[in-house]
């Protein structure tokens, strides 16, 4: 066999040029060995509320990507602790991508290549079974329906609030007593990823302190469900609450 081409400098020319072309699609060398990793950084406040009890933590999540390979994120949660006991745990339901409004995006898995990252405002709650939700349904139309009729004798422009008779709201108040977490106390919370990867997961842990009065604004929101507001109708005085959060170990 001729190996002439051996000392044909085009052949060598195409060679590297070919081999360059290869390399420059594979990521950089550094990261050939690295393993999957994942980090996390919070904002420094979260947002505390709650619908007719149910509770709803807004956070603003960055979740980075600092291995070598690439990681799909399945689901984010977080398990709630109150002086040491575990009272709630909450799925990230929805996210707000744009920071200039509050349309949300339903929350889906996703892919994080290597020194990419994700940065979003995460709300994380759960919804009703199946069965509180057919109670809820209903109890908010029949509580809709009281309201407009009491409304129907106002004048159009009558901004008077009218109040549903306590039978409308009693559902309300009992999904409220069976739900609402927000007591005054010492609170940590352990933020976990799941990962496809059964290798790659990342659970960091965070403590805040909610104070009697923090508690007492949200625990109003009950006395204007017979109104309709927080259960059809919104208002800022539901506005729910900023608290100041710190990272801990374990």
């Amino acid at each position: 066999m001729s190996l002439e081409f051996l000392s044909d400098w085009k052949f060598w020319s195409f060679t590297v040029a070919f081999a360059a072309l290869i390399l420059s699609q594979l990521p950089p060398i550094n990261l050939w060995f690295k393993k999957a990793k994942l980090d996390l950084e919070l904002y420094s406040r979260v947002h505390l509320t709650h619908k007719v009890g149910n509770p709803n933590v807004q956070m603003h999540m960055i979740i980075r990507n600092v291995g070598g390979r690439n990681v799909r994120i399945k689901s984010i949660n977080i398990d709630i602790e109150r002086d040491g006991k575990l009272v709630d745990s909450l799925e990230a339901q929805n996210y707000l991508p744009d920071p200039l409004n509050n349309q949300s995006v339903l929350f889906t898995s996703f892919s994080l290549e290597p020194n990419s990252e994700w940065s979003n405002r995460v709300n994380l709650l759960n919804f009703f079974d199946r069965e509180e939700e057919k109670v809820y349904k209903n109890s908010e139309k029949n509580l809709r329906e009281e309201i407009l009729r009491l409304r129907k004798d106002l004048a159009e422009n009558d901004k008077t609030i009218v109040q549903a008779s306590d039978g409308f709201v009693k559902p309300f108040i009992e999904f409220f007593n069976k739900k609402f977490i927000w007591q005054p106390g010492d609170y940590k919370f352990h933020i976990n990823i799941i990962t496809a990867s059964e290798d790659v997961y990342l659970k960091k842990s965070f403590r805040f302190t909610l104070f009697e009065s923090q508690s007492d604004d949200l625990k109003s929101y009950a006395k204007d469900f017979n109104s309709g507001y927080g259960i059809m109708l919104d208002t800022n005085d539901h506005s729910g609450v900023l608290i100041q959060i710190e990272e801990k170990d374990g």
